[in-house]
């Protein structure tokens, strides 16, 4: 049974991924970051370094990750195609993940396999065009290995994952939490130990490389203006629309964000509002020792990450793809829909009308409100599925 169920999501991710290389609007690619990721690849590949020869405002690890598919080669077709083939390897990797997951959490890991290998019909082209699989195959992975009581190696791929791209990190104080919920305290402080000492060997090798390209990297992403498929963007537009104050386009920081003279505000109101999500999961995932609570308030602190920043980019919704399967395979049927939703919300939006998004038309941006305000019910409806009182395995 468990060979017939595997390969019946290998067909199905086959089938998904030759979709969203072939069949439009799944194909559709006009706004991708490839091109991006060639620059840097001919760049690190010829021997200069992030941070020290090249502005790079990825983490660290984001670097072997672009630079790999390189190997192959750096034009357009031989890049493009190589770094389809490692995201449609990283793909199947979180197939396996989700079901083992969902094996050691109570779920139904056919289930899980399914609808992981079914994702890419729901995000279309940019789960093969951004590099967002390779930390969340490791924040997965990690979570998996605490899960199964190997909380070392669990650290250390959290650790591996916010070195790539920074959101795996919130589930690093759900993981100590649930850990010392279980009595578990040598094992918390011995994985937070691990984690520390991971982010801080990739970060004095990247200081080491260049103190103020490193620091560059993160004054980019502090300087950035909101981005405009962000929650603040949204009500930035609601209070130009009102006449309280104007909201103005800026193309900068290779994306389309705006400025308002309440820019500063909305953004410090929301990152409160992520502090007190991802305290909330942090302090549910002590409430019980099963592992499902683990990985689900895990999960829902990623997707408030993803929510309440002041950067939404469409990529980001590959974040979503773990919660959307396992909450299928848990039958916790209205969170899944909700995540699936929100993930089809941007197919519809990304990129065919992207543009007219920036141009401000009420479809695109209709589209993006009601996207948005259901990522924000994810993170609700999973908050509330970690802190119920009922009787369940989470």
């Amino acid at each position: 049974m468990r060979r017939a169920r595997a390969a019946a999501a290998g067909v199905v991710l086959a089938v998904a991924w030759a979709a969203i290389l072939l069949v439009d609007p799944w194909a559709d690619e006009e706004v991708n970051d490839l091109f991006l990721y060639r620059s840097f690849a001919a760049l690190f590949l010829d021997g200069e370094l992030p941070y020290r020869d090249v502005a790079f405002e990825y983490p660290p690890l984001a670097a072997p990750v672009i630079a790999l598919p390189g190997v192959i080669g750096t034009g357009h077709d031989e890049y493009r195609l190589a770094f389809v083939a490692l995201m449609l390897s990283l793909a199947g990797a979180l197939v396996w993940l989700c079901a083992e997951l969902a094996r050691r959490t109570g779920g139904d890991p056919g289930r899980a396999m399914l609808a992981a290998a079914a994702a890419p019909l729901l995000t279309g082209a940019m789960i093969r065009t951004h590099f967002d699989l390779a930390p969340v195959v490791l924040l997965c992975a990690g979570l998996l290995a605490v899960a199964a009581t190997r909380p070392r190696l669990g650290f250390l791929l959290l650790g591996l994952g916010t070195a790539t791209k920074l959101f795996p990190a919130v589930a690093v104080p759900v993981a100590i939490a649930w850990l010392l919920g279980r009595g578990e305290r040598r094992a918390a402080l011995e994985g937070t130990a691990v984690f520390a000492a991971v982010v801080a060997g990739v970060a004095v090798v990247a200081l080491a490389l260049s103190p103020a390209g490193f620091a560059d990297s993160f004054e980019y992403h502090l300087d950035r203006p909101v981005q405009v498929e962000s929650i603040p963007a949204l009500l930035l537009l609601a209070l130009d629309g009102l006449g309280a104050g104007t909201a103005e386009s800026v193309n900068a920081f290779r994306s389309d964000g705006l400025e308002h003279p309440a820019s500063d505000g909305l953004v410090a109101v929301f990152a409160a509002v992520l502090v007190v999500a991802v305290a909330g999961f942090t302090w549910a995932a002590r409430g019980s020792p099963h592992p499902r609570r683990l990985v689900l308030a895990s999960l829902g602190a990623v997707a408030a990450f993803a929510a309440f920043g002041k950067v939404l980019s469409p990529q980001f919704l590959i974040w979503l793809i773990p919660l959307g399967a396992l909450t299928f395979s848990w039958r916790m049927h209205a969170l899944a829909a909700a995540t699936a939703a929100a993930i089809v919300l941007t197919l519809v939006e990304f990129p065919s009308r992207y543009f007219e998004l920036v141009a401000r038309e009420p479809f695109p941006i209709a589209v993006v409100a009601v996207r948005d305000a259901l990522i924000a019910v994810t993170v609700a409806l999973a908050w509330h599925a970690c802190s119920s009182s009922r009787r369940s395995p989470s």
